[in-house]
C-alpha cells in the first residue's frame, strides 16, 4: 500500500467518523422545537405518560424559575462518548437561558447502561458533581437495574427539583456523599504519607538486621527494643488497617471522627509498649550500675520523645520534660570507685579541668563534647566520662583527632560568568593544634533566565430553541 492511498484511508476514515458523529447529533430530535416537549424520546424507551408527567414538572419549573432540563432517552451511541455527545447536545440545543446559563441536560443510554447529568455554568452551584452523583445513584440506578427505566428518570427528575426548589435538600442529599468523600481524602491521606513511609522503615529495618529475629541481626546494646518482624507488621500495619476499615464500614456521620480518635488512642498505646521497653533496658543496666550508658540510651531517644510529644501532647510532651529530667538525674547519680567500691565525686567546670588535657579542654570550649570527671574520694582515682555532641558542627581533626575541625573560611577565588565556570576555595582548620586545609571547587556557569508568555483562550456560544444556555462539562455519570 502506498503512502498516498494509507494518506487517503485515514482522511477517509476520519471523515465518516466525523460524519457519524454529526449524524448521530442530528438524529436526536430537539423535542423543544419540535413540539414544546422537554424530553426526547426517539426510541420509545420511556412511556407517553411518563414523558407527560415529566413535562408538566418541567414547564412549572421553567415558568417559575426560568431554568429549563432536557432530557434525551436514546437506545445506543455507538462508539461516541457520553460525555462529549452530552456537552455537543447541550451546546447545539442551547439549553438554559442566555447569560445564567441555567440548563441541565439528562442523557440516559441504554446500551451502555449510563446515565448522564450535564449542568449548564448557572446551576453547577445548586447541582455540583457530589449531588448529581448521589441522585443517580440512590434515586434512578436501583430503578434501572430492575429494568423500570420509567420510574428511574420519574425520581431523577423529581429529585432534581425537590433541589432547585428546596436547596436545604442539597445538604441531606450529599450528607452521606461528603462523609463518603472524607473517608476517601482520609484514606488517601494515609496512603500519601504513610505507605510509603511504612514500607521504606520495613526495608530498612529488614535489610540492617533490625528485627529482633533477623537472620543477620545487626549488633545492639538495648536488644529488648527491637520487635520480631511478626510483631512490627501487627502493630504498625494491620491493626492500623483493621481500624480504618471498620469504621469506614459504619453508617455513621461521626465515623471519620471516631477512626482518627480510635488510630490516635491506639498510637498512645503503643507509645505506652515503647516506655515500657526502655524501662527494661534501663533496669538491666541498673543492675551493673552503669549509668554512662543509661545517660547514652536516653540521649539517643531524646529526639524521638521530642516527636511524639508534638504529635501527642497529653500526655507525652509532659513526658518528654521528664525524659530530659531523667537523663540528668542518671548523668548526676551517686556511684562507686571501680577500684575500691567507695564513693565518688563529682567535680565541678572548674575542678575538673586539672583532669583533663588541653585538647579535652578545647573541646569543652567550644562545645563539641561535654566531659564529666568523677574522683573517688576514698582512693583519689580518676573517671572521666565523655558525651558527644551530636549537633556540633566540628568533626575529628585529620592530624590530631581532636574534634575541632571545621570550616573557616568559604571564598570565591573567580567568579563565574554566562559564559565560564567560576573558582571557590574552602579552607578547612583545627582549633587545637592548628592543622589547616585547602579545597577548591567549581562554580557552575551561569544560566540567563528564561521567561514565558500564555496565550489566550476564547469562549464558544450557542443559540437554539432553548435560550442559548452553555455548559463547561459539570455534571456526573453513572452505570448499573
Amino acid at each position: 500500500m502506498t503512502i498516498k492511498s494509507i494518506t487517503l484511508l485515514l482522511i477517509t476514515t476520519l471523515g465518516m467518523g466525523i460524519l457519524t458523529a454529526q449524524s448521530l447529533r442530528e438524529s436526536i430530535p430537539n423535542q423543544k422545537k419540535i413540539d414544546g416537549s422537554y424530553v426526547s424520546n426517539p426510541d420509545k424507551i420511556l412511556s407517553q405518560a411518563t414523558i407527560t408527567q415529566i413535562d408538566t414538572l418541567l414547564e412549572a419549573l421553567e415558568k417559575n424559575t426560568g431554568i429549563q432540563i432536557a432530557i434525551a432517552a436514546l437506545n445506543s451511541i455507538g462508539e461516541e462518548d457520553i460525555f462529549t455527545l452530552a456537552q455537543d447536545l447541550f451546546t447545539t440545543w442551547g439549553i438554559g437561558s442566555k447569560g445564567k446559563d441555567e440548563g441541565l441536560l439528562i442523557l440516559f443510554v441504554q446500551e451502555q447502561r449510563t446515565i448522564r447529568f450535564h449542568t449548564g455554568y448557572g446551576l453547577e452551584g445548586q447541582l455540583p458533581d457530589v449531588v448529581c452523583k448521589r441522585i443517580q445513584r440512590d434515586y434512578m440506578l436501583p430503578h434501572f437495574k430492575n429494568g423500570d427505566y420509567d420510574a428511574g428518570m420519574l425520581a431523577g427528575v423529581q429529585q432534581v427539583l425537590s433541589i432547585l426548589q428546596s436547596p436545604a435538600s442539597a445538604d441531606v442529599v450529599s450528607n452521606n456523599e461528603e462523609r463518603l468523600s472524607d473517608y476517601s481524602a482520609f484514606l488517601l491521606f494515609l496512603a500519601i504519607f504513610f505507605a510509603p513511609t511504612i514500607i521504606g522503615i520495613f526495608i530498612y529495618k529488614q535489610y540492617s538486621g533490625k528485627f529482633a529475629n533477623a537472620s543477620k541481626p545487626a549488633p545492639t546494646p538495648y536488644p529488648a527494643m527491637r520487635l520480631p518482624r511478626w510483631r512490627w507488621l501487627v502493630q504498625v500495619v494491620f491493626i492500623p488497617i483493621a481500624i480504618v476499615t471498620f469504621f469506614s464500614l459504619m453508617d455513621d456521620d461521626n465515623a471519620v471522627g471516631l477512626c482518627v480518635l480510635t488510630l490516635y488512642s491506639y498510637a498512645w498505646l503503643t507509645l505506652f509498649l515503647r516506655l515500657w521497653r526502655m524501662q527494661q533496658v534501663i533496669k538491666s543496666l541498673l543492675q551493673t550500675q552503669d549509668y554512662y550508658a543509661i545517660v547514652e540510651f536516653l540521649r539517643k531517644q531524646t529526639w524521638y520523645w521530642l516527636i511524639m510529644g508534638l504529635l501527642f501532647p497529653l500526655p507525652f510532651l509532659a513526658y518528654f520534660f521528664y525524659h530530659l529530667a531523667r537523663r540528668r538525674i542518671y548523668r548526676n547519680h551517686p556511684r562507686q570507685c571501680n577500684q575500691c567500691q567507695g564513693d565518688m565525686k563529682k567535680l565541678n567546670e572548674q575542678e575538673d579541668d586539672a583532669y583533663l588535657s588541653a585538647s579535652q579542654q578545647v573541646e569543652e570550649k567550644i562545645k563539641s563534647v561535654d566531659y564529666d570527671v568523677w574522683k573517688c574520694q576514698a582512693c583519689e582515682s580518676i573517671e572521666v566520662w565523655y558525651y558527644l555532641n551530636r549537633f556540633t558542627k566540628y568533626e575529628p581533626c585529620p592530624k590530631c583527632k581532636t574534634i575541632a575541625y571545621t570550616l573557616i573560611s568559604d571564598k570565591t577565588i573567580k567568579r563565574a560568568s554566562y559564559t565560564a565556570s567560576g573558582t571557590g576555595e574552602k579552607v578547612h582548620a583545627c582549633l587545637f593544634c592548628q592543622y589547616e586545609k585547602k579545597s577548591t571547587y567549581a562554580i557552575p556557569i551561569l544560566v540567563p533566565s528564561a521567561s514565558s508568555s500564555g496565550g489566550t483562550g476564547g469562549s464558544r456560544s450557542s443559540s437554539g430553541s432553548w435560550g442559548g444556555g452553555r455548559s463547561g462539562g459539570g455534571g456526573a455519570s453513572s452505570s448499573w
